[in-house]
């Protein structure tokens, strides 16, 4: 039976929504979830679904439109890697979860209207809000890292740390679960490139020495970053090539801050009630 999860504004967002918008990710894990996995999973993702219609809602009063060729060019895409990884079996798998392949195409299609439109959104919200200094990009950071296995143990880390109950290299031994254990969790140090988006987007916010970042969700695990040391390298001994890469990720780095602030401001505004 359907039910109401949330209201946002003057719509809802129904149980059904949310097992939709779940089965992709659900059916790209390795491994099934424990129960205390998928719960977190589906909170996750009733969260990305109120950011996502508060999203939508902003579009509409802006009137902004979508080519079809992207919509199908988008589920092409999706259905592929599908194809990719299941081979043969891609329409006993949707069975399985009592899909036929024309119904989670429909899926994907509806997936694909929100995340064009958030995207087009979002790009008029921050165009000409992005600007990136020489200094920016020639940045040197050296850095340490906690890599835990959970959301948890990440938190616990970072509270010790901040209450000076354990220092970094300490906290990296209980805690981390990467294989720089022995170095204290050191990341070197590296112009902006080198780790994942994710990592350095938390990074750049770093600006004192011992600063910490929040804990980091990442394809690799939960991290904590520490600053050690930030300069600036000369601007000539950076490659040409390497500093519009470097300006490349900044532009995109920004961009994500500048879409979360978007977002947070129109979920400021709204009304949403959780009733799950």
């Amino acid at each position: 039976m359907d039910r109401i999860l949330a209201v946002v504004n003057d719509e809802i967002i129904t149980q059904r929504e949310m097992e939709e918008k779940a089965y992709p990710i659900l059916l790209s894990l390795p491994a099934p979830p424990s129960d205390a996995d998928l719960t977190q999973i589906r909170r996750n993702i009733l969260v990305e679904l109120v950011k996502s219609r508060l999203v939508v809602q902003a579009a509409k009063e802006k009137r902004i439109l979508l080519d079809r060729q992207e919509v199908e060019s988008y589920v092409a895409s999706r259905l592929r890697a599908l194809s990719d990884r299941y081979g043969a079996n891609v329409d006993e798998v949707l069975a399985e979860q009592g899909f036929s392949l024309a119904e989670f195409s429909d899926l994907l299609r509806r997936e694909a209207k929100q995340e064009l439109i958030k995207s087009r959104l979002i790009a008029q919200a921050v165009e000409g809000g992005v600007v990136v200094t020489d200094d920016e990009v020639r940045a040197e950071y050296h850095t340490r890292m906690i890599l835990a296995r959970s959301n948890d143990e990440a938190l616990r880390a970072l509270l010790q740390l901040k209450s000076g109950k354990l220092t970094f290299p300490e906290a990296v031994r209980q805690f981390s679960a990467g294989q720089d254990r022995d170095e204290g969790g050191d990341m070197g140090t590296y112009l902006l490139g080198k780790w994942s988006e994710e990592i350095e987007a938390e990074v750049i916010k770093l600006k004192t020495i011992g600063d910490l970042t929040g804990v980091i969700a990442t394809p690799a695990g939960f991290a904590v970053v520490q600053l050690v040391e930030r300069g600036l390298r000369p601007i000539e001994t950076i490659p040409a090539a390497d500093r519009e890469k470097i300006r490349g990720r900044l532009k995109a780095l920004k961009s994500v801050s500048e879409s979360n602030a978007y977002v947070s401001s129109l979920w400021d505004r709204a009304y949403i009630k959780f009733l799950d």
